[in-house]
């Protein structure tokens, strides 16, 4: 009998604890309602969720310290390209905290790894709509988990230049991945 409650206490020991895996998707989940891009549009709070941004790394650490980092915001009715500069690049090692308090730049169109980007925006009940510019300053970096099923979140303001005149601004939270 004694053996037997060993046994079990050593068993529970190895296996009753919450794994990586799941801790990671539990705050996945709860970080992913803050995703979101919200819009001042005509007087109005526009929510739109939002999904990843995704950041293209260099391998040629040379290359990369001369040259923007291009990254791709993706959601629902979104999809914006942009630049992070050279001096902020935030590597392999995934430093996101190198862009708070830094301003972003967001491109009418561009390449992310070699597909043609164009920015673009469909606010809800209306038609899509190019984006021809904006920028992102970026105010916080929260988060613990890397990779496309992590949780590290990039939060702060956006303004958004659009093809028809005007702009928007608002906020923004969204989850950072790097690629390369």
């Amino acid at each position: 009998m004694r053996l037997l409650i060993v046994a079990l206490s050593l068993l529970c020991a190895a296996g009753c604890g919450v794994s990586e895996e799941a801790a990671a998707a539990k705050d996945r989940e709860s970080s992913k309602a803050m995703w979101v891009m919200v819009l001042k549009v005509d007087g109005t709070d526009v929510k739109i969720p939002l999904k990843v941004m995704n950041v293209l790394l260099f391998k040629d650490e040379e290359y990369a310290k001369q040259n923007p980092s291009v990254f791709q915001i993706e959601g629902t009715g979104v999809q914006l390209l942009g630049e992070i500069a050279p001096a902020d690049n935030v590597d392999y090692g995934e430093h996101w905290d190198r862009l708070v308090n830094k301003m972003l730049t967001i491109k009418a169109s561009g390449e992310f790894h070699r597909d043609p980007i164009d920015s673009k925006i469909a606010l809800p009940g209306g038609p899509e709509v190019a984006v021809t510019g904006g920028t992102m300053f970026v105010e916080k970096f929260t988060g613990k988990w890397s990779g496309s099923e992590g949780n590290k979140t990039l939060s702060g303001k956006i303004t958004l230049q659009l093809s028809d005149g005007r702009t928007l601004e608002g906020t923004f939270a969204v989850h950072a991945v790097t690629w390369g």
